[in-house]
C-alpha cells in the first residue's frame, strides 16, 4: 500500500512539474509579445497557480493539474487575442469576474475524475470542468453585468 501512495505522489509531482513548466512559458511568452490586458504579470501567474491550488485541495490524479493549467492558459490567451486585436478598456474584468466558475468547474472536475482512472479522463475533465465554468460564469457576467466586448453573447 506504501508503495501505491508513493507511486502516486510521484505522478502528481511530475503532474505539478508538467503545470508549472507550462504557467512559466506562457508568462515568458507574456514578457516577449507584451501584457494585452493591462494587468501586469502577476495576474498571469495568479490564476492558473490558484487553479493548481485548486487542484491540489481536491487530491486530484496525475493529469488532472496539466488540463487545469492549460485550461487557465487558454482563457487568459483568448482574452489577451482579443483586446490585442481591438482594444476593449476594462475587458480583464469579464475574465476576472468569470473565475468563479472557473473554479467551480475545477471543484466539479476533480470529484468527476476520482470515479474515472487513467490520465486521459483526468486531464479531460480538468480542461473540460475550467472551461465549462468558466464559460457558463461568463455567460452569465458578460450578458447581464458588463459588457465584454466580442465575448458577449446574445442569447436572444
Amino acid at each position: 500500500m506504501a508503495k501505491e501512495s508513493s507511486v502516486f505522489q510521484a505522478s502528481t509531482r511530475r503532474d505539478l512539474a508538467r503545470a508549472l513548466a507550462l504557467t512559466g512559458l506562457f508568462s515568458c511568452v507574456v514578457l516577449v509579445l507584451g501584457d494585452h490586458l493591462y494587468l501586469g504579470i502577476w495576474y498571469y501567474l495568479a490564476v492558473p497557480l490558484a487553479a493548481l491550488g485548486l487542484g491540489l485541495l481536491c487530491r486530484c490524479p496525475p493529469w488532472f493539474l496539466t488540463g487545469t493549467t492549460i485550461g487557465a492558459l487558454l482563457t487568459l490567451a483568448v482574452y489577451a487575442l482579443i483586446n490585442a486585436q481591438r482594444v476593449e478598456g476594462l475587458l480583464a474584468l469579464g475574465h476576472l469576474f468569470s473565475l468563479p466558475g472557473a473554479a467551480a468547474g475545477v471543484i466539479l472536475g476533480a470529484v468527476l475524475s476520482r470515479r474515472w482512472p487513467g490520465p486521459g479522463p483526468a486531464f479531460a475533465l480538468g480542461l473540460g470542468g475550467l472551461l465549462l465554468g468558466f464559460a457558463a460564469n461568463q455567460l452569465v457576467v458578460c450578458n447581464t453585468l458588463m459588457w465584454c466586448g466580442p465575448l458577449s453573447w446574445s442569447l436572444a
